[in-house]
């Protein structure tokens, strides 16, 4: 069943999918990730009627208690029990299934967010000490080696590359920049190819250049980002100032409006 709602390989849905679950680092295919965001709902719905039933269960167990409970309070329906959903209750369980469909995706968003922005400061740092490497001439398996004693983000496929270096350097390189969706990184890879097959000067210039252009446009991205926050702290004072004088010059409204009323024609 479960199948049959699956996205094709080939579509651009399951690519995207497949795209995101690399980009939070999650070792799961994207069958099995649209499996959980099918199943968890019916968990949900199945815990919710679970809970409404052991409640119905507990006060079966201490109706003696409930009904006395429910004289005094003058409430006889505390002690009225049933066993039927109410419109209301199908209403919250279908509210609740697609939310439970939904989070998974949602939490799979916040992984990303999370990893890219960790991950993008770890680049900057990472790039720094391939340049300082690069110009002191270390081989580029001793480069990968120092970049994953360094890294955090990028550990995994870093210490997969320096594993597969031995046997074939290119492609061990070529699968280090295809893992990881961060441009960043991946110009990272192709210097150290470059320094691998060609001229090291032309790699060291390559990623300097694009290491001076990633600082200027994450400060453009901070200074985007400050002005955001201070545009929405003013709209914050001012929401609540606004209010308070809407309050504070109500009494004075309706007493004009009334003196008008009280003005002979």
């Amino acid at each position: 069943m479960i199948q049959l709602l699956q996205d094709k390989p080939e579509s651009r849905k399951y690519k995207n999918l497949q795209s995101d679950l690399k980009k939070a680092g999650l070792r799961i295919s994207p069958e099995a990730f649209l499996a959980i965001t099918y199943i968890f709902p019916l968990v949900v719905v199945f815990l919710l009627i679970a809970i409404k039933y052991t409640n119905v269960i507990n006060t079966l167990v201490n109706i003696e208690k409930v009904r006395e409970v429910a004289e005094n309070l003058n409430k006889p329906e505390i002690a009225q029990i049933s066993l039927k959903i109410t419109s209301t209750g199908w209403i919250f369980l279908l509210i609740s299934a697609l939310i439970a469909n939904m989070l998974p995706k949602w939490v799979l968003k916040l992984i990303i967010e999370i990893k890219k922005g960790l991950g993008e400061k770890e680049i900057l740092m990472l790039q720094t000490y391939t340049i300082i490497m690069l110009k002191v001439g270390k081989p580029v398996k001793q480069i990968l080696i120092s970049l994953y004693e360094r890294a955090s983000a990028y550990k995994e496929p870093l210490e997969l590359a320096i594993n597969t270096f031995s046997s074939d350097p290119n492609l061990a390189l070529q699968t280090l920049k295809n893992s990881v969706a961060s441009e960043g990184f991946g110009k990272i890879c192709t210097a150290l190819e470059q320094s691998l097959n060609y001229d090291r000067t032309i790699s060291l210039a390559y990623l300097e250049n694009h290491r001076i252009l990633g600082k200027e446009i994450n400060k453009q991205l901070r200074i985007r980002k400050n002005t955001r926050k201070k545009i929405i702290g003013v709209l914050l004072m001012i929401f609540p100032l606004v209010a308070l004088l809407a309050i504070g010059s109500y009494p004075w409204l309706i007493f004009t409006l009334k003196q008008i009323d009280n003005v002979p024609m």
